[in-house]
């Protein structure tokens, strides 16, 4: 079976899930077939693995097809935990996967108790089955302000892991980092060289590069992408799915879902239209029908990292309903084990040498902060049929109702025991359709148009329309009339049990971390600089055998070390790394 037939497979069970998963012993077989060609696994490469409160634990997630170690097309949506030693969740990140490719970061608070915590990472195709497999690592973190007597241990070797750790590492031999020198002093630019012996395509990949102070904690060895492939060899993946309450695969996108009861208990749950906005500049809108249970499903294909959902029954006789949105089953940690995390008394000096730089680093963050890359912009529902107002093109109306008799050809409204709806005027006047046109305002369906007639005209941007019978989903409307405010921040003041603003986890937004530039920018002169992290760079795209990146010292001496880890498009893994040192 090729992977267009999977693909078709799938496709048609995700249709149908709501009512044959749980029930229809078919669609499981049909699931364990297919699992057997998918069969996803998850890798996570960090910064470190040993961290003090105020520093960030950066990462990148790998959804990985275990049959061929490439990354995985299916699943979309990944979900990275950190679990301290209660099995209790400190964070849960949901991260929208690129081509089977994500990351993040964390920043650890003071709150957090010293101990071993566990880094997992999975997704919901992963979660249905019989044996969840997740991948987990250790996570040491040691709180200056928390440490008790029974995390010392006079009997730790003075040999530390990272020497240990160096002698029994493989590394990748076809792929090396080189540094212009190997001796730097503070705030000096550093040159690195990634060269290959190997054919360019063999090369190509995703991989991260990370330049990081050497501790001398004597802790766990941090498992590398050739040490997790060799693992899974001795491990066994071959696991069913579970017969009942299976876990949507997000397959196509982030998967929202829910359902709706009657009030009286009479009223029929079918067929009802449930409409999702996530409103702003750009902006998530669909309209779905519900199953005969009363469930239904959103599938958003993009990330929308914006946490402003509203999600709503847009019948006329949606009062009589209640909507609620479904809880996400959490994962089974009870198998989890953890170890005791002991520390060196000698490590006091360390401690305090790196919460001090950690403190200074914090107190000037606002100088230092991560960009974070904007969402490209999403073609609206009305292009490209729209005829577009720009209000400012025209002469401004201090009310709504002037400016849509004044300005926008052919919208008019209509008024009704104090109560207003919009409309369109069809092409044909004859064929005109004596409903309402379908009304957003920033992306948000809008249900009462009075609240709209209320809003200040001069807060709005633009208005776009578009004429005749307009299908949206699975409802028609007579046209289309969609309003921008200027600053996108519409709020709609309409309430009640069919209406919901949820508190749905949203997937991590994009960042370009932070590096600075001494040779162009004089603002940082005066500014300390206490990095142990030099420079994480998580998507590096390798597409020559030769390939140059730089950065710039701290004024942190000693020695770091640069690593280059991640998987070619073949599903080699790749890992190296060298050593630089600052005097």
């Amino acid at each position: 079976m090729d992977r267009l037939k999977y693909i078709i497979i799938i496709t048609f069970l995700l249709g149908h899930q709501e009512v044959t998963f749980g029930q229809n012993k078919n669609s499981i077989s049909e699931l364990n077939t297919i699992d057997k060609k998918i069969n996803e696994s998850i890798f996570i490469n960090t910064n470190t693995n040993v961290f003090l409160t105020g520093e960030t634990l950066l990462y990148k997630l790998f959804c990985l097809n275990n049959n061929t170690n490439s990354v995985s097309i299916f699943s979309k949506i990944a979900y990275v935990e950190l679990v301290d030693s209660n099995k209790k969740k400190i964070f849960t990140q949901k991260l929208f996967l690129e081509k089977g490719i994500g990351y993040g970061d964390f920043f650890i608070p003071t709150t957090l108790e010293t101990g071993n915590y566990k880094l997992i990472g999975y997704t919901n195709w992963m979660l249905n089955k019989s044996s969840f497999e997740y991948f987990n690592i250790d996570i040491f973190i040691v709180n200056p302000y928390q440490i008790s007597n029974n995390n010392l241990d006079n009997n730790i070797p003075e040999k530390n892991i990272y020497e240990t750790q160096k002698q029994t590492e493989e590394t990748t031999n076809n792929i090396s980092i080189t540094s212009n020198k190997t001796t730097y002093s503070n705030r000096e630019i550093v040159n690195l060289e990634i060269k290959s012996d190997v054919i360019e395509e063999s090369l190509k990949g995703s991989y991260s590069i990370s330049v990081r102070k050497i501790d001398s904690f004597s802790l766990k060895k941090k498992i590398n992408v050739i040490g997790f492939i060799k693992s899974k060899i001795n491990t066994n993946t071959d696991s069913n799915f579970n017969n009942e309450n299976l876990i949507i695969p997000e397959f196509r996108g982030e998967i929202i879902s829910g359902k709706i009861t009657s009030k009286s208990g009479k009223s029929s749950l079918e067929n009802k239209n449930i409409s999702l906005s996530i409103p702003g500049k750009n902006y998530a809108f669909k309209i779905t029908k519900t199953k005969k249970n009363g469930e239904f499903i959103f599938n958003l294909e993009k990330p929308y990292p914006s946490s402003n959902i509203i999600i709503q029954i847009i019948d006329s006789d949606n009062e009589n309903y209640k909507i609620e949105i479904n809880k996400t089953s959490p994962p089974d940690y009870s198998s989890l084990m953890f170890s005791e995390l002991h520390l060196k008394p000698g490590f006091k000096d360390l401690i305090e040498e790196k919460a001090i730089a950690s403190q200074i680093e914090n107190a000037y963050y606002n100088s230092k902060k991560d960009s974070i890359i904007n969402i490209t912009e999403t073609k609206k529902i009305y292009d490209p049929l729209s005829k577009e107002y720009i209000l400012d093109n025209y002469t401004r109306f201090p009310t709504l109702k002037e400016t849509v008799v004044e300005i926008v050809d052919g919208m008019y409204f209509k008024k009704s025991n104090n109560n207003y709806t919009l409309h369109l005027y069809d092409y044909d006047v004859n064929s005109e359709l004596q409903i309402p046109a379908l009304v957003i305002v920033d992306g948000l369906i809008i249900q009462d148009v009075n609240e709209l007639f209320q809003h200040k005209a001069e807060n709005i941007y633009k208005i776009n329309i578009v004429k005749g019978g307009y299908y949206f989903g699975s409802k028609l409307f007579n046209g289309l009339v969609a309003f921008t405010t200027k600053n996108y921040d519409y709020d709609s003041k309409l309430n009640g049990d069919f209406i919901i603003k949820p508190e749905i986890l949203r997937p991590l937004g994009k960042k370009e971390y932070f590096q600075p530039n001494y040779s162009i920018n004089n603002n940082l002169i005066r500014t300390p600089d206490y990095r142990h992290q030099l420079l994480w760079i998580p998507e590096v795209k390798l597409e020559n055998k030769e390939q140059n990146i730089s950065f710039f010292t701290s004024d942190i001496i000693g020695k770091f070390e640069i690593t280059l880890e991640g998987f070619s498009d073949a599903g080699i893994p790749v890992y190296t790394s060298t050593i630089i040192e600052v005097k």
